[in-house]
Order: C-alpha cells, then sequence, then structure tokens
C-alpha cells in the first residue's frame, strides 16, 4: 500500500490551485482530476459528496479530464487507506510520478500526519505561504461575506476558527517537522509565485525529482481561482490583522529569507502609519 509520491497541504488562498494546474501539464506527473481529495479532513467526504459529484459529471464533458472508471473509485468506493492508495494507481501505472493538493491539510493534527507518513514514508510536501493579511483578505472574499464587506465584517470572518489557523503558518510548520524530516518538506512564497514563477516552479519540480524541462509552458496563461482580484481590503483590516500577525510574522523571518521579511516591513509601516 503505497499513496501518492507528494501532497501539497496548503495554505489555503496561497497559490494552490495555481500549482494544481501547473503540475498537472507536466509530463511527468499525474494528479487527479480533482484537486482538493480531503481524504485526510473529511474521510466520509460528507461535507463535499454532491458537490463534487456535480463537479465532475459537468467537468467530464470536457477532453482534459473526462469522467472515468477513477471516478467510480472516488465516488462509490470505501474510504480508507487501501481506497486512497488506490486513487494513484492511474499514474503509477504509466510510472509517473503521483501526487494530490489539499489545503486544509495544513492544519492536520500530529496523529493524522502521521498516517499520511505511514502510507507513504518517503512522500514528500509542498507548503506555500502567503502574507497572512491578503491571505485572509483573500479567504474573506472568496466566502462572499459581502459583495463589499466592511471592515468589521471583514475582521471578523478572518478571527474565525477556520481562517485563523490557516494563517499561522509557523504552527503548521512545527507540526509538520516533528512528524516529517526537513528534507521532504518543500517551503514556498506566494509572492515568487508573483515575481518569478519560472524560478519557483524549476525549484518545486527539481525537489520533487523531475526534469523541469520548459517550466514556461507549464504556467497558466491567467490566475487560477482568484478571489479578491485586485480589490484591496480596507485600511483598517489591514492594520488590524497587521498588528495580530507582527509577532508571528517576527518568527517567521528568523526561520525564512525574503517574503516573511517584506510583510514584517509593511507591517510595521501600516502601524507606524506611514502607508498600506
Amino acid at each position: 500500500m503505497i499513496g501518492p509520491d507528494f501532497v501539497g497541504i496548503g495554505a489555503a488562498r496561497s497559490g494552490t490551485s495555481w500549482l494544481y494546474e501547473v503540475l498537472d501539464r507536466h509530463p511527468s506527473i499525474w494528479l487527479p482530476p480533482i484537486k482538493e481529495l480531503h481524504y485526510f479532513d473529511d474521510p466520509s467526504r460528507s461535507k463535499r459528496y454532491y458537490s463534487y459529484l456535480r463537479m465532475r459529471l459537468i467537468s467530464g464533458l470536457w477532453v482534459r479530464r473526462p469522467f472515468s472508471a477513477w471516478d467510480l473509485q472516488y465516488f462509490f468506493g470505501r474510504p480508507c487507506d487501501e481506497w486512497y492508495s488506490r486513487l494513484f494507481e492511474p499514474g503509477r501505472r504509466c510510472g509517473l510520478l503521483t501526487g494530490e493538493i489539499t489545503p486544509a491539510y495544513a492544519i492536520l493534527d500530529e496523529a493524522i500526519l502521521e498516517r499520511i507518513q505511514a502510507i507513504n514514508r518517503q512522500v514528500k510536501l509542498i507548503y506555500l505561504m502567503r502574507d497572512p493579511v491578503m491571505r485572509c483578505w483573500s479567504a474573506v472574499m472568496k466566502q462572499g461575506v459581502a459583495e463589499s464587506p466592511g471592515a468589521e465584517d471583514a475582521i471578523r470572518y478572518a478571527h474565525s476558527e477556520g481562517v485563523w489557523a490557516r494563517s499561522i503558518y509557523l504552527n503548521s510548520i512545527e507540526r509538520l517537522e516533528r512528524v516529517f524530516q526537513r528534507g521532504q518538506i518543500f517551503y514556498g512564497f506566494f509572492d515568487e509565485l508573483c515575481d518569478d514563477p519560472n524560478a519557483l516552479v524549476t525549484r518545486l519540480l527539481i525537489f520533487l525529482g523531475v526534469a523541469p524541462g520548459d517550466v514556461g509552458r507549464l504556467l497558466p496563461a491567467a490566475p487560477v481561482n482568484a478571489a479578491a482580484a485586485g480589490k484591496r481590503p480596507p485600511p483598517e483590516f489591514e492594520r488590524a490583522l497587521a498588528a495580530c500577525f507582527l509577532p508571528w510574522v517576527n518568527r517567521l523571518c528568523e526561520r525564512f529569507e525574503g517574503p516573511p521579511h517584506i510583510w514584517r516591513a509593511r507591517y510595521q509601516a501600516l502601524l507606524d502609519g506611514r502607508g498600506r
């Protein structure tokens, strides 16, 4: 029983849909036709079953990911670790690297992370991070709290349990590294995706052990699953969340170069009244 070779675990609203499209286009990689399998956080699929089935029936009309025997196994099989592992057999039979991307896995507890490791002890994990203030804002817009949410409503939603937990990256990192070896985890940033996607994807493919090839051909021509669509959050939202996240970002700066330091400088400027 061997599960996927890699699992994208988040963070949500940090480019994981874009990443799914990129990796799905690589000739040496196989991904399931559904981006998020949610086996480890919702094993019965009770929250998503009918919406996912409808989505697959509709998308199955497309040539790229047609409805297939895989769907029959996914929707009508009995969920268990062996069932989960069999979902990746189509790729394995073709000699391809297999994986899945479910951002909800970023906040799994250690006991479930240990189950992922037990299914495939060599599994590699991909964890993308985004400026947590802007990640929360994207979550607000994705949820549709309001067409133009006020600062108070947006701040309240950003502090809801699911949104907040996904934004405290260091907690996720510490749980991951108590279970997996550091060399099994790829850390990347949404900023890299925006500023130099070729370099980010090249680094990731080398980490996964496949030849990058012509990375430019893998990149989507337009943003994928973008929620905010360039709409900026209210200044009050940015300042309130910057104050909350600054201590966490300070700790991230001890671990990583690059983007966390940019986030910290922006938060400090916001709190000092020097800009947005």
